[in-house]
């Protein structure tokens, strides 16, 4: 059982460098980009996106962090796509529209995992007929628009999440003014 589970893990293991390799790189740019804290300037903006988050919102960033991690190992791997790739990339896309509160969107999000599944095992198999059988140009071609499709598609997954993080961030500062409001008044009363 435990062999089973460190085999599995192991599939997993350039997801896991490439999102060590990733979330140090991204560190390294916020800690470069905030250096110098100034009123005026645009990392204002930065620092004011992660001020004030909740563990929530924290987690939902990590769990689209780990999304595009995901996608990138495999597009840049030379591997095939296992099952528990599949597995991984739905329990994700599921626990983010769980925390993110929206569950109506579950089933689309998954469609949308789909397709990039499917994209994926396609690049895969292109690159495998362009190393193994005939090496074409148009091929490589469309090889390269799959890869940038893909990380293209997983850059909007994130600016998504961040979006949604805003938004509700937003609603709650709302509702919390509209409940001071209501305090101010029944005190007043």
């Amino acid at each position: 059982m435990l062999e089973n589970i460190v085999e599995q893990i192991m599939l997993l293991k350039s997801m896991i460098v490439i999102a060590a390799v990733g979330t140090i790189a991204l560190t390294v740019f916020c800690l470069v980009y905030c250096r110098k804290f100034s009123w005026t300037s645009s990392n204002l903006k930065l620092l004011g996106f992660f001020y004030g988050m909740d563990m929530a919102d924290t987690f939902v960033l990590a769990v689209c962090m780990l999304k595009l991690f995901l996608v990138i190992s495999l597009l840049f791997s030379k591997g095939r796509i296992e099952l528990i790739h599949i597995y991984f990339f739905g329990v994700l896309v599921i626990v983010c529209n769980f925390f993110n509160r929206k569950l109506k969107g579950v089933f689309v999000n998954l469609f949308n995992g789909a397709i990039i599944m499917g994209v994926l095992f396609v690049s895969n198999l292109l690159l495998s007929y362009l190393r193994e059988i005939l090496f074409d140009v148009k091929i490589a071609i469309a090889l390269i628009f799959l890869a940038v499709f893909l990380i293209l598609y997983a850059a909007y997954d994130v600016g998504y999440c961040v979006l949604s993080i805003i938004e509700r961030r937003e609603n709650r500062e709302q509702n919390s003014k509209a409940k001071e409001r209501t305090n101010k008044r029944q005190v007043e009363e």
